[in-house]
């Protein structure tokens, strides 16, 4: 089997690594996994590259990241890998980083990870640095002497949360439910019409201008449980729910709590990565997976905010870290003050079907339910913050 392909992953997440990674295969053939990564020492780009590393065990990475430190911590975690000392600003590395890597063997899989933005407000997800890397990628993959390179990037199911923002309706209910298959014009709609989704949509249109790059969005929506990469393992709405439970002693929703996102646990978001990564390995053009039809979401059901908070709440009553398991309303001021755009991370709609990877990748979830993952929560939390009574 002959591998010829390019590939770039990116996730809306905060900090930068560029990494190069070669495998030797039992028949001797040699891949490449060239990556652009922000987010290697993050928490899904930390569990992307774990899924990675164990999918191509044979791997030597060299990767870019902040500090000394941070270097430090992900070659403990990862032995083989070779840091390098960097940031997103250099985008003429990144650039010659996702051309050059494809003509290094004559049978190769170059992979460009690039983790870009965070996973809160959109207005975060298109600043200057992120949207120059990701253009700096785009570059990259344009120059590729590869044939198909493909670029994946992971991005944020608040974009479906528009309607609950404009209208002020936090922890409001909002029937509309979309789906990624039979439902993808109305989605890509969305993408194109937001301006503030200026790097998803560089992805859009990159195929139109070079039909040769593939490319794919994943949208994760609450994602949570225990990441698997080398430093920040910890999610953001559910701890930060937990945390607020647990410092307040009682339970919080915003509004009436009716609001209601779609959920799935880190370790499905990055064998989905994995999934795409090994159809484009296989030079796969169907037209159903790649560019205007390659928008994903990823999801194992639903639960509304104020459920989430109930069970939050009781579990943590139950443990005697508070003692009243009581949940109160607050406003989308309060919970903004809670934690870092918590009115939209708690207070606003994104629902959706994951039918597009189901059918086509074979993709399903296999990680622990959210009701499953409360209770480890809700204990790591009173862990951290010391406030069993």
């Amino acid at each position: 089997m002959k591998f010829s392909t390019a590939i770039a992953i990116s996730c809306q997440i905060r900090r930068p690594f560029l990494s190069r990674i070669r495998q030797e295969s039992p028949a001797t053939l040699k891949y490449i996994f060239s990556s652009c990564v922000t987010g290697a020492t993050g928490y899904i780009g930390g569990d992307v590259l774990f899924a990675l590393t164990q999918t191509f065990r044979n791997s030597n990475i060299s990767a870019l990241v902040r500090s000394e430190s941070r270097a430090s911590q992900l070659t403990n975690k990862f032995p083989s890998v070779t840091p390098v000392i960097g940031d997103l600003d250099s985008t003429a590395k990144i650039t010659s980083e996702a051309s050059e890597a494809d003509v290094v063997l004559r049978k190769t899989l170059s992979l460009f990870v690039v983790v870009v933005g965070t996973l809160t407000k959109e207005k975060d997800l298109a600043s200057s640095n992120h949207l120059a890397s990701a253009t700096a990628i785009a570059q990259g993959l344009t120059e590729s002497k590869r044939e198909k390179p493909v670029w994946i990037q992971i991005s944020g199911a608040s974009l479906l949360s528009g309607p609950d923002i404009t209208a002020n309706t936090y922890g409001e209910p909002r029937s509309q439910e979309f789906n990624d298959l039979q439902g993808i014009s109305e989605i890509r709609s969305i993408i194109t019409s937001s301006p503030k989704r200026a790097v998803d949509n560089l992805l859009l249109k990159l195929s139109a201008t070079n039909p040769h790059v593939r490319t794919a969005i994943i949208y994760g929506p609450l994602i949570y449980g225990r990441g698997r990469g080398p430093v920040n393992q910890r999610s953001i709405q559910l701890p930060d729910l937990a945390k607020s439970t647990i410092q307040h002693g009682h339970g919080l929703q915003v509004g009436r709590g009716l609001s209601c996102w779609s959920n799935i646990h880190v370790s499905d978001i990055a064998q989905l990565v994995v999934k795409l990564t090994q159809e484009a390995s296989s030079n796969s053009q169907n037209p159903s997976i790649w560019n205007e039809n390659g928008i994903y979401f990823a999801e194992n059901g639903k639960m509304p905010f104020g459920e989430i908070s109930q069970r939050v709440a009781s579990f943590a009553a139950e443990q005697s870290f508070i003692k009243d398991p009581t949940v109160k309303s607050i406003d989308a001021d309060a919970a903004d003050k809670l934690t870092a755009h918590g009115a939209v991370l708690w207070g606003t709609n994104a629902q959706y079907t994951a039918a597009r990877a189901r059918k086509l990748l074979g993709w399903e979830p296999q990680g622990p339910s959210l009701e499953e993952e409360i209770p480890r929560a809700v204990k790591e939390e009173a862990s951290q913050s010391n406030s069993k009574l």
